[in-house]
């Protein structure tokens, strides 16, 4: 199954996005009040950035300059971990077969979850380069892997994703959930599509998969740079795409999720707008705002349609 057209990032160097997502979690480890789920991500961080980003005062900065650069990235990311990590949580609680991080970067939740899974098994894909440096990370720092967690390391762009996960031991007839964190913006249309064809024809009855999107007018920087959107960061974004060494690629627009997916087989079970995501993860148990996430971020869940 041919996928994602990353090659400079396969081939070259770790994921620039996974390592940012990592930092961003660790940070939010720090916080008052909204303090991260996510006490592994230090093991991640550059030597130089763990021991700059312990500080208050370089977090500070780091933050400032952030918001400076997309305002609402960091707030987007911390509470996208505490989406997924309840989904996660859901899913083992419920003894779900199977769970696959597609794209599992720096992902921590077979770890810090270790003790709630019972009998689930967990499957990480991700490129080699990401994956092997994840590897060694983990056994620098004394991280056994579970026993009910397996590795699949893929070349997105030439190996088949679905030999890959059958290879590592996944069966395509139980129920699974995927969870696609962080990756369907800087693909192509044409893999997203792939992908979750790959989910509707090779699992079982009741998957569902969970994933982040972005407005499709924001990834299309000429609409933002003429004003033809406002979303809160999109014209930051659009400054700053030029730049990007992993471009956004894909975007499904405002108010279209429903139709997209039953298009391709799958019914919508949960949607967070970004206002309605800010509402759910953004305040905590006092009634407190941690700040406001971008304005062109969506999250879904859906369940494949039996056939």
């Amino acid at each position: 199954m041919k996928s994602y057209n990353q090659k400079k990032r396969i081939l070259n160097s770790e994921s620039v996005t996974a390592l940012m997502a990592a930092i961003h979690r660790f940070i939010a480890t720090k916080e008052r009040g909204f303090v991260g789920p996510d006490q592994l991500a230090r093991m991640f961080l550059p030597p130089k950035a763990k021991f700059f980003l312990s500080f208050a005062f370089f977090r500070k900065v780091f933050k400032n300059k952030l918001h400076k650069m997309v305002p609402g990235t960091y707030e987007y990311v911390t509470a996208r971990t505490k989406f997924f990590d309840q989904l996660f949580v859901q899913a083992v609680t419920e003894n779900v077969p199977q769970i696959v991080f597609l794209g599992a970067g720096y992902d921590t939740r077979a770890l810090r979850f270790q003790d709630t899974i019972k009998e689930t098994r967990i499957f990480e894909l991700d490129v080699p380069t990401t994956q092997n440096n994840k590897l060694k990370l983990l056994k620098k720092n004394g991280i056994a892997i579970p026993a009910n967690l397996s590795f699949a390391p893929v070349n997105f762009d030439t190996d088949d994703l679905g030999q890959a996960l059958l290879n590592a031991g996944y069966d395509p007839h139980l129920m699974t959930l995927f969870m696609w964190e962080g990756v369907t913006m800087y693909i192509t249309e044409e893999a997203v599509n792939e992908t979750l064809s790959f989910i509707k024809n090779n699992s079982g009855a009741g998957s569902t998969v969970v994933f982040d999107y972005l407005y499709q007018s924001v990834i299309l920087y000429q609409s933002v740079i003429l004003g033809q959107c406002d979303y809160y960061g999109a014209r930051q974004l659009a400054e700053s795409a030029k730049d990007k060494e992993e471009p956004f690629s894909f975007g499904i627009e405002e108010g279209q999720i429903k139709e997209f997916l039953l298009e391709r087989g799958f019914s919508l079970l949960k949607h967070y707008t970004p206002q309605e995501f800010e509402k759910k993860y953004l305040v905590n148990k006092n009634g407190n705002f941690l700040g406001k996430m971008y304005g062109f971020a969506c999250h879904t869940y859906a369940e494949a349609q039996d056939i």
